[in-house]
């Protein structure tokens, strides 16, 4: 009963720190492939506790199980699973340090929670950090599926931005216009050219297929309130996630995107990145 009671606890470790690698390193390891290398690593830590060659074994088995799919991937992971490794080992000595009591089933149930507790904390804030650290370099590259084309875009987030569409409050995002001219069908493509929002601010102009994907946005900046002509893409890809639901605006002036970037994203694309994890499928 000891035994599987020791390999039960040394699983949830496990599992603990992996799942933490997982997450900060964007792994998408499955959670099947995390429970098997912590039960493994824990039955054989539980077998040969006091032998260092099994221990090093054992933690080369349990990183190679959940991260091998590639050699790069392994080896990226090894230090996460160490700093997880080191940091929870910390955090159980403080408890230990600081609180006298006996070690029974109910304080090691306490230990685990508080692990993953801090685990938690800190993979938000590593994942936070490295996003933040990402954005820096002003620009990412994404794609956008639009009308059944697909376009590479290279786009700058401004935080600045917080434009919506007025019914609906989908967000807004701007790309300059000669990004995708080609991409854009002819008949639609004139119909925006000649369009003219200050005689008259509708969409008639535009052929019937197109309309239903159409809004007309209201626009408020330095110069003053104007209207333009906001399009309802199908997808918008942006590092390996997927931004919402949204429109586009498309504008005659790209020379003044930052960055020589394509597009200026609205500022609900920043945390988008933050929620990692999810495939991108458009």
């Amino acid at each position: 009963m000891y035994g599987e009671l020791m390999i039960g606890i040394n699983m949830l470790f496990n599992y603990a720190i992996l799942s933490f690698t997982n997450k900060v390193g964007n792994h998408q390891t499955s959670r099947r492939r995390l429970w098997s290398a912590a039960f493994l690593g824990a039955f054989f830590i539980t077998l040969f506790p006091y032998s260092v060659p099994a221990m090093i074994f054992t933690f080369l088995g349990m990183t190679y199980i959940a991260f091998g799919q590639t050699f790069g991937s392994w080896k990226n992971s090894i230090l996460a699973v160490l700093i997880a490794s080191f940091f929870a080992g910390g955090m159980l000595t403080l408890v230990y340090a600081q609180i006298s009591i006996s070690v029974n089933q109910s304080f090691l149930f306490v230990a685990i929670g508080l692990t993953y507790l801090s685990l938690y904390i800190v993979k938000h804030k590593w994942i936070d950090t490295r996003m933040m650290n990402k954005l820096m370099s002003f620009t990412l590259d994404s794609e956008l599926s639009l009308w059944g084309k697909s376009i590479p875009l290279k786009v700058f987030i401004d935080t600045g931005n917080h434009c919506v569409e007025p019914l609906s409050g989908d967000p807004v995002h701007f790309i300059g216009y000669q990004a995708v001219k080609e991409q854009l069908p002819v008949d639609f493509a004139s119909a925006l050219e000649s369009w003219n929002p200050d005689q008259s601010p509708d969409l008639a102009s535009f052929p019937a297929t197109y309309q239903r994907s159409l809004r007309l946005i209201r626009l408020q900046t330095v110069q003053g309130a104007s209207w333009a002509v906001g399009i309802k893409y199908d997808c918008w890809s942006l590092e390996g996630e997927l931004l919402p639901v949204g429109y586009i605006v498309l504008t005659r002036e790209q020379r003044q995107y930052p960055q020589g970037a394509a597009a200026i994203l609205q500022m609900s694309a920043m945390d988008v990145l933050k929620e990692e994890g999810r495939a991108a499928i458009c």
